[in-house]
Order: structure tokens, then C-alpha cells, then sequence
């Protein structure tokens, strides 16, 4: 479908507020970050931008949908990469460096789940929705790989949380993260409690 001139210049100058909008609050936080700030920035009159956007939340709930996407779209680019003789151990490895890679969007995603978290309802139902998608689909995935696949549901629960840590860690770039050693003892440990409690 072939966009008209009017709703091309629409889609431009929304992409520019979105675009504004995220590098604001990468720098300066959600709360940090106004409305009037925003339209400061991408040089256009508050009312210009409240005919897109007609609220704050409207803006976070975009960037929002857009950052998930993003999450989406590389956990699926890593899951592509998995192929049937892999051994779990690669597996974990190649979703923990994949997932937790994405350094570009990793403070913004901090910022969303504060901002879920300190009490935006609406976007914590959105991000809670994704992440079940994307354990879901890490424990699909698994299931195909793993030998005891009653593990497959906790093993997708405790790689999400090992991601969500390790983009935290990435962030505050304190040291390189070691990801094959974390990948080995996550396999190994799991194995090691699967033997004594046979």
C-alpha cells in the first residue's frame, strides 16, 4: 500500500517524535522527560505534537511496542540460529549472548520495567504479555533440545532472569560478562542436580 504525501509527512514527523522521545529518556529517564521537552527538541509547537501523540503514556506505550519488537525480532534471529544438534549447553549460550546483547536498547528497557513496575498498569500488562510470549518461546524451543522436558518450563523461567540480570550488568559495563562460563555452569549444575536426585 502506497502512502499519500499527507500521511507520509504523518508517519515522518511521528517517527521523529518516537525516535526524540527515546533518546530523552535514555538520557534523562521517563519521569525526567516532558512533553514540552520532547516537542523543544524535535523543534515543533506543543500542539503539533499533541495531534500525535495525545499523552506521555501514549508515547511510552509506542516506544514500548517498538523496544519489545526489537526483543522479539533477535530472539527469534537467535532461535533461528539453534539447530537440532546443538547440545543445551550451546543453546543456553547462544540466547544469553544474543538476548543480553542488545546493548542499544538496554537502558530504555530498564527505564519500561521501572516505569511498569512503579505503577503504570497499563504498560506492565504490556510488557508482562511479552514476556510470556518469549518464554514460551524459549521453553517450546527447548522442549526440542532438552532431554528431561519437564525441565523445559523452569529452565525457561531461570534463562529470563539470567537475561533480564545481564542486561543490567552489560549496562553498568563493570566488567565483560563470561558468557560460556555462565552457560556451562547453568548445564552443569542442572545436570549435577538431575544425577544426585535420581
Amino acid at each position: 500500500m502506497k502512502l499519500d504525501r499527507g500521511t507520509k509527512q504523518n508517519h515522518n514527523m511521528k517517527e521523529k517524535i518516537l525516535l526524540t522521545s527515546i533518546d530523552l529518556m535514555t538520557k534523562n529517564g521517563i519521569n525526567n522527560t516532558s512533553l514540552a521537552d520532547i516537542a523543544r527538541e524535535v523543534n515543533i509547537s506543543k500542539g503539533t505534537l499533541y495531534y500525535h501523540y495525545s499523552s506521555k503514556d501514549d508515547i511510552i506505550f509506542d516506544i514500548a511496542d517498538n523496544h519489545l519488537s526489537i526483543i522479539s525480532e533477535a530472539l527469534l534471529d537467535c532461535l533461528k540460529e539453534i539447530n537440532f544438534h546443538f547440545t543445551t549447553e550451546e543453546f543456553v549460550l547462544v540466547v544469553l549472548k544474543n538476548i543480553s546483547n542488545i546493548e542499544s536498547t538496554g537502558r530504555i528497557h530498564m527505564y519500561l520495567i521501572c516505569e511498569a513496575i512503579m505503577g503504570n498498569n497499563a504498560l506492565r500488562e504490556r510488557i508482562g504479555l511479552k514476556y510470556v510470549e518469549w518464554r514460551t518461546t524459549l521453553e517450546n524451543q527447548m522442549t526440542q533440545i532438552i532431554t528431561d522436558k519437564s525441565h523445559a518450563k523452569g529452565a525457561s523461567f531461570l534463562l529470563m532472569s539470567v537475561v533480564d540480570g545481564l542486561v543490567i550488568q552489560a549496562l553498568l559495563k563493570s566488567e565483560k560478562i563470561p558468557y560460556a562460563e555462565i552457560a556451562k555452569f547453568l548445564i552443569d549444575y542442572s545436570n549435577k542436580n538431575r544425577t544426585t536426585s535420581l
